[in-house]
């Protein structure tokens, strides 16, 4: 099944009358005028026979140079003619860009030419933020596709479309296999932990990329002050989980393959306090005992990852911030996100057949938020989710003294069975989106769907338990709006129509 899931988951200097072909004297233009001679093209380095000097790529004497004016020799009474002392097309002879050159050769040499980026000893020292030259255009630019030196810090990432730095938004931006999406900046590479639990491994080395370490929980043990990646190489690894408090720590798969852990305790894999956490390309699954998933006032940042059937919560949060993108929690039997205080937003994602009345004692369904926790849930699918009797299926809210917020857009909510999709007290914004509801609730811009049409619109995918696939040219086609911000591609990575309404939801059929 994961192979499937796997699948998925995983930017003008006036040239003279006779030109040369740069290193030959060939000439084209008048044949018998040579390189360097009065009347003639410059050198390629900008100089010229005898008393000649260069002025605009052609040898003249130094008189034409002459500003004009005269002086008075007080020795001899003789006027005589005043000379400009440069000697070249452009001055000062800097490196530096020159109002004297055109738009292709920007830059006056330190032979007093006009030049490319590609005539200067380096881009670096005309501007430190464009030390990359693109020979197509001839200038200095912050970054080419084969020079991204000046990518650094918190724009670690090259646009060559662009010539410009960005933060790393996607693990896989970064030569580390991980990005601090939080600050922009790449993990660093060489403080990396590896771990590979199927092959040759040993818990008591170094953790390098040739001397891996054997469990993920070792490799906890040994996260510093600084942002550490932890590098995980496919293997099944039964280990409960626990990141140490106010640490910064990515945990990555690396390679093709599933990475699953399935250790049981009160949650898989727990959180430090104040921890900022990253998951990418994992699977969390499998604990009879408690969640999947439990931060406590931090920051859960969790991508391409597959959380499923934990007995109590897929993900539970306390006072923690909370991003989940292009994943799928399925069949937790308490409910697919629990949030107490702090935020939740959800991106490409489905929510799917989470809460079990039967083996679960109190079960809220989709996303069960508390204390005043607020939830944003966009291009998400939410499909055959259960909750107690009264409770909202799809979104719930408990009646606490704190007031949630719950915003749903472009999203679809199909419950399990009946209409208590959302049970906030009309905290609820839902925009654009396709619900379980008695009517079609033609006034607004939402679709009302029947539990009797949920079998016609989506459609379960057999190689990817949890992911629910809409139905095309059904009416569901046209129910989404893309804002600016949205993502724009689905959960798989194909593009999403920005500019006309599309399919709500975390999978776009195809056109």
């Amino acid at each position: 099944m994961w192979l499937g899931f796997g699948v998925f988951l995983g930017a003008a200097c006036p040239g003279p009358t006779a030109t040369t072909t740069e290193g030959s004297d060939t000439t084209t233009g008048n044949t018998d005028c040579l390189v360097g001679s009065v009347g003639c093209q410059c050198t390629p380095g900008g100089t010229c026979d005898g008393n000649l000097v260069c002025a605009s790529k052609i040898c003249v004497p130094l008189d034409d140079t002459s500003t004009g004016v005269t002086e008075t020799n007080t020795d001899t009474d003789q006027p005589t003619a005043g000379t400009d002392t440069s000697a070249g097309e452009c001055a000062p002879a800097n490196g530096q860009p020159n109002a004297a050159c055109g738009p292709e050769e920007p830059y006056c040499s330190t032979l007093g030419a006009c030049v490319p980026c590609s005539g200067l000893a380096s881009c670096a020292a005309v501007d430190p933020a464009t030390p990359a030259c693109d020979e197509t255009s001839g200038l200095c630019v912050a970054c080419t596709e084969s020079d991204a030196s000046g990518c650094t810090g918190a724009t670690p990432i090259c646009d060559p479309e662009t010539q410009t730095c960005h933060a790393c938004t996607r693990h896989d931006e970064c030569t580390s296999g991980a990005c601090d999406i939080a600050t922009g900046a790449c993990f660093p590479t060489d403080s990396a932990l590896w771990v590979d639990g199927a092959g040759d491994c040993d818990d008591a080395g170094s953790g390098s990329e040739a001397e891996p370490l054997c469990t993920i929980s070792e490799a906890l043990t040994r996260i510093a002050v600084e942002p550490q990646a932890v590098l995980v190489r496919p293997a099944v690894y039964d280990e409960p989980l626990a990141v140490p408090a106010m640490s910064v720590v990515a945990i990555v798969r690396a390679g093709e393959g599933a990475v699953e852990i399935t250790g049981s305790a009160d949650a898989t894999l727990g959180l430090g306090s104040q921890a900022r956490v990253y998951l990418d390309g994992l699977e969390i699954r499998d604990n009879e005992l408690g969640s999947g998933v439990a931060c406590d006032a931090g920051e859960l940042w969790i991508d391409c990852t597959w959380i499923r059937q934990h007995h109590v919560s897929g993900v539970s949060a306390v006072g923690c911030d909370v991003r989940v993108r292009a994943s799928v929690l399925h069949k937790n039997l308490g409910e697919g996100v629990f949030a107490s205080g702090g935020s939740v937003k959800l991106e490409n994602s489905f929510i799917t057949e989470n809460g079990d009345k039967a083996n679960a004692d109190n079960p809220r369904g989709g996303v069960a938020l508390a204390g005043g926790a607020t939830a944003t849930l966009v291009y998400v699918t939410l499909v055959g989710n259960n909750a107690y009797t009264g409770g909202g299926l799809s979104v719930e809210c408990e009646p606490d003294a704190g007031v949630e917020a719950v915003s749903l857009r472009n999203s679809i909510a199909f419950n399990a069975v009946g209409y208590s999709t959302f049970n906030c007290e009309g905290v609820e914004l839902v925009s654009h989106s396709a619900y379980s509801a008695a009517t079609d609730e033609p006034n607004d811009d939402n679709l009302g769907v029947a539990t009797a049409e949920v079998p016609m619109l989506v459609t379960a995918d057999m190689a990817i338990p949890g992911v629910y696939r809409p139905t095309p040219g059904s009416k569901l086609d046209g129910v989404a709006m893309f804002e600016g911000g949205d993502p724009d591609v689905d959960f798989e990575g194909d593009p999403r129509p920005t500019d006309e309404p599309s399919f709500p939801g975390a999978d776009q059929p195809p056109p």
